[in-house]
């Protein structure tokens, strides 16, 4: 299986320290897989789309100054 290396903040490494007892190396794992999932996932339904970048812009921009009204309101 091939290494991966990242940098996580002091108080993060902190707290793994604390906690031996934790196998985080499969906690990373199994996060990581659980995230590539819904990675796959979203490709696979995209691959199928016949929206293009420009039509996903404007219901981008539609849907967000529809919240932006509706949530002015309240």
């Amino acid at each position: 299986m091939p290494n991966i290396t990242f940098e996580i903040p002091s108080e993060i490494k902190k707290i793994l320290s604390d906690h031996p007892e934790i196998k985080w190396d499969k906690v990373v794992t199994d996060t990581l897989w659980n995230y590539a999932k819904k990675i796959r996932l979203m490709d696979k339904i995209a691959s199928k789309s016949k929206l293009s970048i420009q039509d996903v812009d404007k219901l981008d921009k539609t849907v967000k100054a529809r919240l932006l009204k509706h949530y002015r309101k309240t």
